[in-house]
Order: C-alpha cells, then sequence, then structure tokens
C-alpha cells in the first residue's frame, strides 16, 4: 500500500496485476471454502428457496417478476454442478455466485484503494457478513444479485479510471442482463447515469452509441421471453401464472401484470412515513450487524474520506446505498432485510477505503514510535497487525457460524421422504393453511415427489386461500375442485389415499389420523386419513387386516397423543 498512486491513475505493472488477481481469486476461494462448510444439504429452508428449487427442476414459473435468468443458470446447475441431489445443487449455485461476489468486490475495493491488505480486509468482512453467508448456503435469487451489484460497479469504476470505451460496454451489457435476475437492479440505475455524465456523456448522447445501448437493453429483455414460453407449456409448477389462453391483448396485459410485479406492486413505497422512520434504526442496526461495530466506523471514516478525496466514487456508491435503501425501507412485506443484500456490498469498499485512510494516518506516527525503540519491533508491530486482522475477521465467524450454518438442516428431506414412501401412485396430500407451521413443509413434500418421482402421479391439495394453486392439474389440484371428495360420504364410499400435514386443520373434524414417523425416530412426518368417525364409530378407509394392527394408533380429532404405530 504506498501514498502516491492514485486510484485515478493505475500505474502496476504486468505481474501487479497478476498478484491482484490472484488474490481476488483467494479471497473468493476462501469464501467458497466456507460457504461450503455451511451449506444446506437439500430442499429448503424457506419458502423461496422452495419455490426455486421446485421450478428450476421442472422448468416452472415463480412469483412475479419472474427471474428467467436465475431459473434457466438453476436448471443448468442442476444437471452440470456435483451434489447428491437437485436442490443441494442449486444451493451449490448459491454459493459459487457469493463467492465471486466477494473476489469482485476485492478488485473494486482494490480499484479505489491500491491496498491489497485493505482490500483483502474488506472482502473478508463481506465473506463473513451474516446475510450474505446466508444467502450463500441456500437457493436465493440475493447472491447472484450481489454478484450483478459488484460486477456492474467495478466495471463503471474501471471505466471512469481508464476512459476505455470496452469497459463501458462491458458494464452496459452486465448491467442490462442482470435484470434477468432481479429487477431492483433498476436502483443502480442513478449510479449507471452518474458514471456516464462524471466520465463520458458521449456514451449515450452520441446516437451510434445510444442505438448500441438500445440494442443490448433489448438483447437482455429477450430473457424475459422465457416467461410466457413456459407459462403456456402448462409445467408442472407456475407460481401466480400469467395468462396465456386469452387473446392477444389480454395475454399482453396479464404478462405485463406479472413482469411489473404483479399482486406484490401495492406493496412497494406502501409504508407509511412513521413506519419508514420506525425501520431506519434497524436498518443502520443491519448494516452494523453485518461488519461488525469496527467494520460500521470504517464505513463511515470511508465515506467521509472518499468524498473528500475522490468525489465521483464517493457519490457513485453513496447513491447507490441510498436507493436501495428508500426502496427497501418503504417496501411492505416482512423479509423486507433480505434486499438491504446489495446495500452490504456496496459499503465494503468503503470500509476498505477507511481503513487505508485510518492506517495512513496512524502509520507515521507507529512508525516513529517503534524506531526511536528497536529496529526489530517493526517485525513484532507485522506479526502484531496481522494478529489483529486474524482476531477482527475470527470474532465475525465465531458470531455469526451457528446463525447461519445450514449444513445439519434435513428434517424438510427426511421427513418427506419417509411420508412419500407410504404414498401410493395417484395419491394425494392436503396443504395445510398458509399460517400452519406445516405450510412451507408441504412444498418441501411437493419438491421431494417431483424430484424423485415419489410416488407417480402425486397431487397436492391446495388450501383454500391458495387459489389458484401454484400449478395445474393433476400436479395441484384446487380446494374447490377436491372439496366435494373430501367429505365424510365421499371417503367411505372412495379409495383415494390422502395425507395430512397438520392434525389440527379445522377441515378434518371426523378424520382419523394415522402417523407416518420416520424410520427409528418418534418424529412424525405426516399422516394418513385411515378411518372417518360416523355416528360415534370409526369407518376404516383401509382393509380390515391392516385396520387391525394400527386401530389402536389412529386419533380423531386430536384428541389423544400422537403415538408411531409398529407397522
Amino acid at each position: 500500500m504506498t501514498k502516491t498512486q492514485s486510484p485515478e491513475q493505475p500505474t502496476e505493472q504486468p505481474a501487479m496485476t497478476r498478484i491482484v488477481l490472484l488474490a481476488a481469486l483467494a479471497a473468493s476461494l476462501l469464501a467458497l471454502g466456507l460457504y461450503l462448510l455451511t451449506l444446506h444439504p437439500g430442499v429448503g429452508p424457506s419458502l423461496d428457496s422452495m419455490e426455486l428449487q421446485i421450478a428450476a427442476l421442472v422448468r416452472g414459473v415463480i412469483h412475479p417478476p419472474g427471474s428467467p435468468q436465475y431459473l434457466m443458470l438453476g436448471r443448468a446447475a442442476m444437471s452440470v454442478l456435483p451434489g447428491p441431489n437437485p436442490a443441494y445443487r442449486l444451493n451449490l449455485l448459491s454459493a459459487l455466485f457469493a463467492a465471486a461476489a466477494v473476489g469482485v468486490t476485492f478488485l473494486l475495493t482494490y480499484r479505489l484503494t491500491r491496498g491489497l491488505v485493505v482490500s483483502l480486509f474488506a472482502s473478508l468482512l463481506l465473506t463473513l457478513s451474516p446475510r450474505l453467508w446466508y444467502q450463500a448456503s441456500i437457493a436465493e435469487l440475493y447472491s447472484l444479485n450481489a454478484l450483478y451489484v459488484s460486477l456492474v460497479l467495478y466495471l463503471l469504476v474501471t471505466w471512469h479510471q481508464t476512459r476505455h470505451p470496452a469497459a463501458y460496454w462491458a458494464a452496459t451489457a452486465v448491467y442490462a442482463f442482470s435484470f434477468g435476475n432481479h429487477l431492483t437492479m433498476i436502483l443502480l440505475l442513478p449510479v449507471f447515469l452518474y458514471a456516464v455524465e462524471s466520465t463520458d456523456r458521449s456514451m449515450l448522447i452520441c446516437p451510434r452509441n445510444l442505438a448500441i445501448t438500445i440494442g443490448i437493453v433489448l438483447v437482455a429483455a429477450a430473457q424475459y421471453l422465457y416467461i410466457p414460453i413456459r407459462a403456456a407449456a402448462s409445467p408442472p409448477f407456475c407460481n401466480y401464472c400469467p395468462t396465456t389462453s386469452g387473446t392477444f391483448v389480454e395475454n399482453g396485459r396479464a404478462i405485463l401484470d406479472y413482469l411489473t410485479g404483479g399482486p406484490f406492486k401495492s406493496q412497494m413505497f406502501a409504508l407509511s412515513l412513521r413506519d419508514i422512520l420506525e425501520r431506519i434504526p434497524e436498518a443502520i442496526g443491519l448494516i452494523g450487524r453485518q461488519f461488525m461495530p469496527w467494520g460500521a466506523a470504517l464505513l463511515i471514516v470511508g465515506i467521509w474520506e472518499l468524498f473528500q478525496k475522490h468525489v465521483e466514487y464517493a457519490w457513485m456508491l453513496v447513491l447507490g446505498m441510498v436507493a436501495e435503501l428508500v426502496f427497501v425501507l418503504a417496501y411492505a412485506i416482512p423479509d423486507w432485510h433480505d434486499f438491504l443484500t446489495p446495500v452490504y456490498v456496496i459499503a465494503t469498499p468503503l470500509v476498505g477505503y477507511g481503513t487505508l485512510r485510518l492506517v495512513e494516518k496512524i502509520r507515521p506516527e507507529i512508525e516513529t514510535f517503534l524506531l526511536k525503540r528497536r529496529p526489530q519491533t517493526m517485525n513484532l508491530a507485522v506479526v502484531g497487525m496481522v494478529v489483529l486482522i486474524g482476531a477482527v475477521l475470527f470474532t465475525s465467524f465465531y458470531a455469526y457460524l451457528p446463525a447461519v450454518d445450514q449444513s445439519d438442516d434435513t428434517g424438510y428431506m427426511v421427513d418427506s421422504r419417509a411420508l412419500l414412501d407410504q404414498a401410493e401412485p395417484g395419491a394425494w396430500v392436503l396443504m395445510p393453511h398458509p399460517n400452519s407451521p406445516a405450510f412451507y413443509y408441504s412444498w418441501a413434500v411437493r419438491y421431494t415427489s417431483l424430484a424423485e418421482n415419489l410416488p407417480p402421479d402425486l397431487s397436492l391439495v391446495a388450501a383454500p386461500e391458495v387459489d389458484p394453486p401454484p400449478g395445474p392439474e393433476p400436479t395441484y389440484i384446487p380446494w374447490s375442485a377436491a372439496a366435494d371428495a373430501l367429505t365424510i360420504d365421499a371417503l367411505k364410499n372412495g379409495d383415494q389415499q390422502i395425507f395430512v400435514l397438520d392434525w389440527a386443520d379445522d377441515r378434518f373434524e371426523g378424520w382419523g389420523l394415522l402417523p407416518i414417523c420416520v424410520p427409528d425416530t418418534d418424529s412424525i412426518a405426516g399422516y394418513e386419513v385411515a378411518a372417518v368417525m360416523e355416528d360415534g364409530h370409526p369407518t376404516p378407509l383401509v382393509d380390515l387386516a391392516r385396520w387391525a394392527a394400527i386401530e389402536s394408533h389412529v386419533v380423531f380429532d386430536g384428541s389423544e397423543p400422537f403415538e408411531c404405530p409398529a407397522e
């Protein structure tokens, strides 16, 4: 790290460039190694994760606005990446994206600081930030979003420093294609326009350049053709599926509504000023939590110092942070904190710059102090600095590992297999109400049945509130279409095998439930409807020989504790 080099005029030699790239690769590999240790082993844990795992598996469609690029990359990852099951491979893809984001953020920080050590320190703080770390361990859109944010900023800063048109075109292409993963990339538009204004406005004013830019945008927008194409193919999973069976105008309106957020549009900028003000301290606390108090202090120093030394870069980063924060603070959804990940990525080079400026200010005093004593103490000072950096990073690792570690979370996978092993072809599983603790589990059951074909032709009957269901028949059956077949009389006279996941569901009054237990445990994976109560007497829905073996374990209306049968 030297004080004579300016971030605006890079002077490193080719050998130094190789060192920088190797250091960025090392940061990425360290991050990847950490993320592999905590990687989720299969389906789950969140509803969004399972939605992505199901949709990528069957080339389906997720909730608006769709994220077609992620679904296509996810399907490819399920086919080519190593791992024991498709869900694991999609989780692994998140780890790869997050590790790449760490490496690119290292390069961005180095562009601003020209310091290998401070860039590595800042990028490793990002690696250990609990939100990115958690998102790197599960199937989610946010790790790819983090990679795009870091890459767009890196290319824009590179263009500003070098004035090379290739960097602009690369930034434009990456930025345009990033919308295929997450439309919140629109929040970086102020940064992009400011970079053009402060670097070379002719890139957008010149008709030729503007035409090429528009062409890149249109090519990137073609990613979203995936949505109507796959929706028209009636895949087994199509959540909030836009209609493709109406007139051309009706279909166009449905697709446009879907691509602009569908039912979630009303939640954008929907919070009152009071609610937004209440969120601000929590958001500040979340930023501090990612980098620990010392990292938050270095962030403040970095913002102040960068405005003093290189105002253009300061505005690029601060504009990005502010735009993200304004959107997130006013977004009326319970998991709003997930959308802060780009803020943490943008904050990282500022942490690095703050570290650089702090070291530059105290280094002369420390060197003078040590040289007045013994020259040998300089080596001890270097060792002490390494120990301090290691202690800071270890503190984050030690503090956040238990909260982010997903490596032992096999519950959904084990339970769903145990349940489906008892199911016959064509069985029905009744989804619980959305407010039920078992609602998420029903999505794991759907994933496992599709991934492992356990059993063939399994149908999930949607809860009344889930209308329309997240897929067509027979993968999902609307409650309205199944209700008549679920009356006491219909059950007595039919031969449909039925499973429920929540014994306390108020729709199942008078049903006799047989617990399905995970082998060699007392964990209950679900319940088979084995009988119905009529005039105070149970009527078996299974053959009499089996009924004799399980009768004592069948419970009506939760009146007794459930015990695992010995069969």
